[in-house]
């Protein structure tokens, strides 16, 4: 672990993993349908016992991203969604919720907002991690030495084809929780997903972080299965996908028992 603090996103993550219960780790793009929804959205799912909120930065080239999440910054972005105005609506929540606060962006965003800004803006408006996915450890010094200095986690990312070295700088310099990506490729709901006992066994004897999968996770039997492994669950495009199919209200009812049908499933 990078710091010797305990944020939010390391307190929920510590805690669970000693007392041996699995995390659920929800993400949403910010501002998608609206910035309303989306505000309504952490709270509802922080009511219903969501452990980590991630919240994702509309991008105009979200490389790691498929096709519904990209769909849903495209329009974000059509409705004017900004960086700042998605730290606006978090500092609207800030000491309302017990879940965690993650945002996910990708690094030309946050150089441009500029970093030591960023990293500040975050602090003050209740984010508690950061993940930036084509940010890779070996050039994350400037980000993540503000970041540490905040108080703030930095959560980087593995992925199957990832080597030991690979691991190992990741892990140092993540705290909360370790991104394990669970398929080569882009996020987006799968039908199958690969064998990943061995991958996460290996990640294991390096990190001793909690680790959390996340990519193509689309439903509760696939989470259970990862569980047997995993610490955590991350899961984004199924909700995104519920939140396409629906409006008004009844969105976020849906997207809420998914996330209940989700937690008891496991």
């Amino acid at each position: 672990m990078s710091a010797d603090y305990f944020n939010k996103l390391t307190k929920n993550m510590l805690l669970n993993q000693k007392n041996k219960k699995k995390s659920i780790i929800i993400y949403i793009t910010g501002g998608y349908p609206n910035l309303k929804t989306t505000k309504k959205l952490i709270l509802a799912l922080d009511k219903a016992g969501v452990d980590v909120i991630e919240i994702g930065v509309p991008f105009s080239d979200p490389i790691a991203d498929g096709p519904t999440i990209q769909e849903a910054g495209f329009i974000a972005l059509q409705k004017g969604v900004t960086l700042g105005k998605i730290m606006k609506l978090t500092g609207e929540v800030k000491g309302k919720i017990k879940a965690a606060l993650v945002i996910m962006g990708y690094y030309n965003s946050f150089l441009n907002f500029g970093l030591a800004k960023f990293v500040s803006s975050c602090k003050r408006n209740g984010i508690d991690g950061i993940i930036i996915p084509d940010l890779i450890p070996e050039e994350s010094r400037i980000v993540s030495e503000l970041a540490n200095r905040a108080g703030l986690s930095m959560v980087f990312l593995v992925a199957p084809n990832s080597n030991e070295k690979r691991i190992q700088r990741a892990a140092s310099l993540s705290s909360g929780f370790l991104y394990c990506v669970s398929v080569k490729g882009i996020t987006g709901q799968r039908t199958k997903l690969p064998n990943i006992n061995s991958y996460i066994s290996r990640v294991r004897k390096i990190a001793k972080l909690p680790l959390a999968l996340g990519f193509g996770i689309s439903n509760k039997l696939q989470a259970k299965h990862l569980l047997k492994s995993a610490d955590g669950v991350i899961i984004g495009s199924a909700v995104m996908s519920i939140l396409k199919a629906n409006t008004g209200k009844s969105a976020v009812k849906k997207v809420i028992s998914f996330v209940t049908t989700l937690k008891k499933g496991i």
